[in-house]
């Protein structure tokens, strides 16, 4: 999820799905944009992305799809106490203008190899 740090989304996505685990996702995404998916671009918003990993595009997509949680997991139905946004089926959540799918198929061999970069303000002791 693009945190908006420095004013605004980096790309034409506010949320970016990537199939495959945390560590090569973000070698992907990086060989893909050409940046950190961790850069901090300012030093009072933190990392570009929020970057988290799911077991399912299901799971990862849940909550922004409003979805209800039940017995600590998440459930295609509306949640309660959504203050007025409406539940989203995954099918539809895919066509959203502002959210982005990279499926396992869709990525080429030479996009999961390479190391990130360390970019933007970094933090010293």
């Amino acid at each position: 999820m693009d945190m908006h740090s420095g004013g605004g989304n980096k790309e034409n996505f506010e949320y970016c799905y990537i199939e495959a685990s945390e560590k090569e996702a973000k070698i992907i995404f990086y060989n893909r944009f050409g940046h950190s998916p961790e850069r901090v671009t300012c030093t009072c918003c933190g990392e570009d992305y929020s970057i988290t990993e799911s077991e399912t595009i299901e799971a990862a997509t849940a909550y922004e799809r409003n979805c209800a949680l039940e017995d600590g997991k998440y459930v295609e139905k509306l949640r309660e106490n959504s203050y007025g946004r409406g539940y989203i089926t995954l099918d539809d959540y895919k066509k959203k203008p502002d959210v982005l799918f990279i499926y396992d198929k869709d990525i080429k061999p030479e996009e999961r190899i390479g190391e990130v970069p360390e970019q933007g303000y970094v933090w010293q002791d």
